[in-house]
């Protein structure tokens, strides 16, 4: 059973199993198009290929000659040659879903998930930095720095989350074929602003969608514990190191 320890870690043990009743935090936020990178206007790409902010028509997205991903809005599928598209492709290799575009700062998610543990119980990674409360939680956008200090941290225990991630390779080459990682609290957080864009894109795959549930990011709130977010709404706490939560690995790209 699941836990969502908000204001103390109590990691309860009947018969060597993680005692977890849920508690919930409302972190609810409405759909912005800034929020998904949809911050110019109809002038700013005049003469520019474009996309217009399916929530906003006053709201654009400028596609730059020279970058073959740069019309990536959340919801399109990315491949393993850098490209982009709404549409499937039979001739190309999907690889992930775009999840969040802001400027230069994008990511998509991985077409399939695990459960793991995060690991490490009672040890307090070093090279993580420990957020205390939500709000700071959110700040974390550092996943692909969070993973490999996590993987290089010297110990004896196994992170399985983060090593799942880390060795995730749904293809042999090209993007997708590394450069995966565990998503910080941030990175999963703001999945809730494309939530449904998201699930769209994974369903034109016939892809395992993202559940209404708590996924692993490679933030840390201490020795015990790390934080779990859930991408249907933003809803932040922090488990026990020791529960076999989701695990779903994103890209940056």
């Amino acid at each position: 059973m699941r836990k969502m320890m908000k204001t103390a870690i109590a990691a309860l043990l009947l018969s060597g199993t993680a005692l977890k009743p849920a508690l919930a935090q409302d972190c609810t936020s409405p759909t912005r198009c800034d929020e998904l990178g949809y911050t110019f206007s109809a002038e700013d790409c005049k003469g520019i290929r474009s996309l217009i902010c399916p929530f906003d028509s006053s709201k654009y997205f400028c596609v730059e000659a020279g970058d073959s991903a740069a019309g990536a809005a959340p919801g399109s599928i990315l491949y393993s040659d850098g490209t982009v598209s709404d549409s499937v492709i039979p001739s190309k290799t999907p690889v992930g879903i775009v999840a969040y575009v802001a400027g230069a700062m994008r990511f998509a998610v991985a077409l399939a998930e695990t459960t793991a543990e995060w690991g490490g119980y009672g040890y307090d990674v070093p090279c993580l930095t420990n957020y205390g409360d939500s709000s700071s939680a959110q700040t974390d956008f550092n996943g692909s720095t969070n993973t490999s200090c996590i993987i290089n941290y010297s110990s004896s225990n196994s992170y399985p989350a983060a090593e799942y991630c880390n060795t995730y390779k749904p293809v042999s080459s090209g993007k997708g074929s590394s450069g995966w990682y565990l998503p910080a609290a941030g990175e999963l957080y703001v999945m809730n602003f494309s939530y449904g864009a998201i699930n769209l894109g994974l369903q034109k795959l016939s892809k395992t969608q993202l559940q209404n549930a708590y996924y692993w990011s490679s933030s840390e709130y201490g020795n015990g514990s790390a934080w779990d977010v859930r991408p249907s709404d933003g809803d932040m706490g922090y488990s026990y190191k020791g529960y076999a939560g989701r695990v779903r690995c994103v890209l940056a790209f």
